[in-house]
């Protein structure tokens, strides 16, 4: 194993080298920041993360790395401090679920997160998931790259380069398992016992806002003397890319990166939909993961979940997030194959999403104006277009329909699906209802003027063939206890 050691620090760049390298540069350095003896490092580097940004970059950077190698460095932040990195540059050899060449970023002896090359992405791209802040004081930075049977130089791979430093956090200490953004990063006020909390804006937002002051107890209080803990909150319903609500084409058009940004593909017994709720939930349809026409429930059930992109294939060498729990609503009865009532589940992600321009939950309902009839919305999803199966992100805009109108479409239809008061209907009898095979589980959302953001009031559930007459959705207002309830962990 090779492992790092410093550079001169003037030139703010510290690369990996080989620990057989002559001398030990930037010892003194070391010795004047830390105040202990410390031996050229052979197993690996502990890097001081300051308030300004230095860089780090792997073995040989900018020229190509080895392969056959594996080195780890531990980046630490002083005391009250938590390690912020940013990749710049990242150019490794496209590899599948980075069975190859890999940048492993861990905390407290868990893995936050696994980056490898991209097939098709342009050379230099960072990864999808750029900014990494530490629960604690360390980020752990591992690069493995696999041995080759054929020349080292071969695969013209330069690795990459990223800045780390030190920022501020609340000086409670975050718990175990604490997430990018779910800590307020704070800057100095007039005091220095003084913070003013600041979150990554405008995907985060604080919790608990204004000016706090840190007491001797190492705890937050606010001006009235009360106990607070600054925290940073995803900000829901509100993309970097809004959608262009003017809208005028019949059918589906396709969707801008960052349009729907709280937009899941799942993969469980097909394909199916889903959207974040808040950072490492996904709201989806029960029929996803058992429907109506499987005779047994899978006792070892699959669930694969893609996030960040409009593109299946993008999503896809994005990574899957791993599913921890899967709660299916206990009201849905998979053996009647008529009734969709309560066609509703959650999946409760292993780790917290890192929220972005391309990954950003939507919100809850929380009142009924938001199901007015002729209320318009938006359905997306990866479903079957024309009798293809697509992997691009499209997208509808329709109307919330009457109620009596859909239930006197169903009577001339002849029909026998149960359409109870947990459901509604979007769409036009003599438009087409562009939601289909593949769509299920994904969300209908609606602007909310009050709040000024999107509403999932709705959860793709069941239709009468596809591109004719009207939609079914779950109607998500009616089961926001549940869903808080799971959420919250009482149920």
């Amino acid at each position: 194993m090779s492992s790092s050691r410093f550079l001169n620090p003037e030139s703010g760049n510290y690369p990996w080298r080989s620990p057989h390298s002559a001398g030990c540069p930037g010892k003194m350095w070391w010795l004047l920041l830390w105040g202990v003896l410390q031996a050229c490092p052979t197993q690996g580097s502990v890097l001081l993360a300051q308030r300004l940004s230095q860089q780090l970059t792997s073995p040989r950077y900018p020229e190509p790395y080895l392969k056959g190698q594996e080195t780890t460095v531990d980046i630490e932040a002083p005391e009250g401090f938590a390690v912020r990195l940013v990749f710049q540059d990242f150019d490794l050899e496209p590899s599948q679920d980075c069975e190859g060449d890999s940048v492993t970023i861990s905390a407290s002896g868990t893995d936050l997160s696994r980056l490898c090359g991209q097939q098709g992405s342009p050379p230099g791209s960072p990864p999808g998931q750029r900014e990494f802040v530490s629960s604690g004081r360390s980020l752990r930075l591992t690069f493995h790259t696999h041995s080759s049977s054929e020349d080292k130089t071969t695969h013209l791979h330069r690795g990459f380069l990223a800045l780390y430093q030190a920022v501020a956090v609340s000086c409670s200490p975050p718990t175990s398992g604490a997430s990018v953004g779910s800590e307020a990063i704070s800057t100095p006020g007039d005091s220095p016992a003084e913070t003013q909390n600041h979150c990554q804006e405008p995907y985060y937002q604080a919790a608990a806002a204004g000016t706090l002051t840190c007491t001797a107890p190492r705890t937050w209080k606010d001006r009235e003397g009360r106990e607070e803990v600054p925290r940073c909150v995803p900000v829901c319903g509100r993309p970097v890319v809004p959608i262009a609500q003017n809208q005028t084409t019949l059918g589906s058009s396709r969707a801008k990166l960052g349009n729907f940004p709280w937009q899941a593909f799942t993969s469980i017994y097909g394909r199916g939909g889903g959207a974040l709720l808040g950072d490492r939930w996904i709201l989806t349809a029960a029929h996803t993961i058992y429907p109506k026409d499987s005779v047994s429930l899978r006792k070892n059930l699959s669930v694969d979940v893609f996030l960040g992109h409009t593109d299946i294939n993008e999503m896809l060498k994005l990574g899957n997030y791993p599913v921890r729990r899967v709660v299916v609503h206990p009201d849905y009865r998979q053996n009647e194959s008529h009734n969709f009532n309560a066609d509703i589940a959650l999946l409760e992600l292993q780790h917290s999403v890192p929220l972005g321009p391309n990954v950003l939950p939507v919100c809850l309902p929380n009142n009924e104006a938001l199901y007015l009839s002729g209320l318009q919305g938006y359905v997306s999803g990866f479903g079957v277009e024309m009798g293809w199966l697509t992997t691009k992100l499209k997208y509808s805009r329709l109307p919330v329909a009457p109620r009596e109108a859909c239930e006197a479409w169903l009577r001339g239809k002849q029909r026998t699906e149960v359409f109870s008061d947990n459901m509604f209907c979007v769409g036009d009898e003599m438009q087409k209802n562009s939601a289909c095979q593949g769509d299920s589980g994904s969300v209908y959302v609606v602007w909310d003027d009050r709040a000024h953001h999107w509403v999932a009031t709705g959860i793709v559930s069941w239709g009468v063939g596809c591109n004719t007459g009207y939609g079914f959705h779950t109607k998500v207002f009616n089961y926001m206890d549940w869903i808080k309830g799971v959420m919250d962990g009482k149920d």
